[in-house]
């Protein structure tokens, strides 16, 4: 039960480590704002930080039924990704959606946009990825790209 509680903890703080990093994006925009149209800078700022942290809800969910998932499906112990790569790239779609909608419904503006999409998608991809490669249960622990040579070198 404590590894589990463990498991859990850390992918809530993997969500805060990306909720400060939010913090820094919208301080690089206010002191570096777009150009804009028919918006107030704060304005905009708001509309993206609400869409930044769509994005990192939206990983951390998809990391919480990652784990959920795995505990209930595959209890077994072997370790071999057949079958269990897809399912774990399947929700990978959720935060993709996140994002795709982040980038459409994000107020536009005349410049900088371009970094907030990479904004969205690093505050979307990189906590699920992170999440997933550093927590997940026992019996699917390599399943995640790059997990198993990562995972052989930490000491959990």
């Amino acid at each position: 039960m404590k590894h589990h509680i463990g498991h859990l903890l850390g992918i809530v703080t993997v969500s805060v480590i990306f909720c400060v990093i939010i913090l820094g994006e919208v301080l690089y925009f206010e002191a570096n704002p777009p150009q804009l149209s028919n918006l107030t800078k704060q304005d905009w700022i708001a509309n993206f930080e609400f869409w930044a942290y769509i994005c990192v809800g939206s990983a951390i969910v998809a990391s919480i039924l990652w784990y959920i998932f795995a505990q209930q499906v595959f209890k077994t112990n072997n370790q071999k990704s057949y079958g269990k790569r897809g399912r774990w790239g399947f929700l990978f779609l959720l935060p993709a959606a996140a994002i795709g909608a982040s980038i459409l419904l994000v107020e536009q503006a005349k410049s900088s946009l371009w970094l907030a999409y990479v904004f969205f998608i690093v505050n979307g991809l990189l906590p699920y990825y992170l999440a997933t490669l550093v927590f997940s249960p026992v019996a699917v622990k390599y399943t995640p790209i790059g997990a198993k040579g990562i995972r052989s070198r930490c000491p959990w």
